[in-house]
């Protein structure tokens, strides 16, 4: 049965503390120097505060709702959102069901003896590719598009694609950039050309922008004074501590791995963002929100649609950087989500605050909707897929 007794915002942050709070404190590890809370309950919007959320720099009387940090992975449902709006909106039109190879400059090539990768086996973390970026190390913000083709021409996927469930960077990386090139009007190319590397304007252009997100993007220089400090726990024996960052993570703008983690944004562009997925706008764009919420055919035990983790009548997707963590889960029948940023990341191996974050928000929507938000359940393979060495290594 759903909860119908929640009726105001003191219960909501009584559920919310119950369920958060422990989260922050003294140096510790799974802690977080700090946390927001945004929740959206049956269209109402509540914003919370735990612990210390300091600004990189500038005023300090950001409102909660307008502090600036950056969503990782959560960006791969914006970039699976544009897959789905493809058909329609794009230059190029095409489908889930699209060759991911028709869509390669022709210079570049990729290899499927196992079977024809579409674009929905990358959208959905089976088409049989490691974590990545397979490369050289550099720093995934400024992934070469060298490196991207040099992993096409280097890497051979193991089984057939749409079969198993690995997380894959490096499938969304690809993802995003083939997009840029549908969505441009430049429908042929020998090489990585400009075509490939304008996600960010695509994004914004045909997602953020149309869902009124004006602080959401992957460049952050307009917003840089509102902008979240990001910590990393050390777990120093004598004396564990969360040192700040010194540098904000570094999005070039013509990186191949954009679209697998670049945004940045506010509690207040994701809560418009999760009451958008509870309740599609009317046209293409809310269509394509709501065809990234369902399992493709032929992939139903995959536990995925495009970029969300479906589970027991909820969606979430998960987030991380150096200093950064993200969680966002709805129940689109109940009409309530919730998103939670963190401050902190951590080196330790004993210590994982992006895990304590998720829990903690999965756990926080259970209690809002009175049903448990169980992890989702993924078919995993045999032995996960390794980036070829030519490449860089796992």
């Amino acid at each position: 049965m759903r909860i119908e007794k929640i009726s105001n915002q003191t219960e909501i942050g009584v559920i919310v503390r119950n369920h958060v709070a422990h989260l922050t404190g003294e140096p510790a590890p799974n802690k977080l120097q700090g946390v927001l809370v945004g929740v959206t309950y049956k269209g109402a919007r509540y914003y919370y505060h735990f612990g210390q959320v300091k600004l990189y720099r500038g005023a300090s009387d950001v409102l909660i709702k307008d502090i600036v940090f950056f969503i990782g992975s959560n960006s791969k449902v914006f970039t699976a959102t544009l897959l789905a709006l493809a058909a329609t909106a794009a230059q190029n039109p095409v489908t889930p069901s699209t060759p991911a190879a028709s869509l390669l400059p022709s210079s570049v090539g990729m290899n499927e003896p196992c079977g024809e990768i579409l674009l929905w086996h990358l959208a959905t973390h089976s088409a049989g590719y490691p974590d990545g970026p397979c490369g050289p190390p550099y720093p995934f913000g400024s992934y070469p598009f060298s490196s991207m083709g040099q992993f096409l021409n280097d890497f051979t996927p193991p089984y057939a694609p749409g079969k198993y469930w690995v997380y894959s960077n490096q499938s969304f990386a690809l993802l995003g950039v083939l997009l840029s090139h549908a969505y441009s009007t430049n429908v042929t190319s020998s090489g990585w050309n400009d075509s490939y590397q304008n996600w960010p304007a695509v994004v914004v252009d045909n997602v953020a922008a149309p869902l009124n997100m004006p602080s959401t993007q992957v460049d952050y220089a307009n917003v840089l004074t509102r902008v979240a400090q990001g910590y990393v726990f050390s777990d120093r024996e004598d004396h564990p501590v969360f040192t700040p960052l010194e540098n904000l993570p570094d999005w070039g703008l013509t990186s191949a791995g954009l679209g697998a983690g670049a945004l940045s944004s506010t509690l207040e562009d994701m809560l418009t963002f999760l009451e958008a997925s509870i309740s599609p706008p009317q046209g293409a764009l809310g269509a394509a929100m709501a065809e990234t919420q369902q399992a493709y055919p032929g992939s139903e035990g995959l536990s995925m649609g495009f970029g969300w983790q479906l589970s027991n009548d909820y969606l979430d997707k998960n987030g991380g950087l150096s200093g950064y963590q993200t969680y966002m889960a709805f129940d689109p029948v109940a009409k309530i989500g919730v998103f939670l940023f963190g401050n902190t990341s951590s080196k330790s191996p004993n210590s994982d605050p992006g895990s304590a974050l998720d829990n903690a928000g999965r756990n926080l929507l259970g209690a809002l909707r009175n049903s448990s938000a169980d992890p989702s359940k993924f078919p995993k393979p045999p032995h996960n897929p390794q980036c070829p060495s030519a490449s860089g290594g796992a």
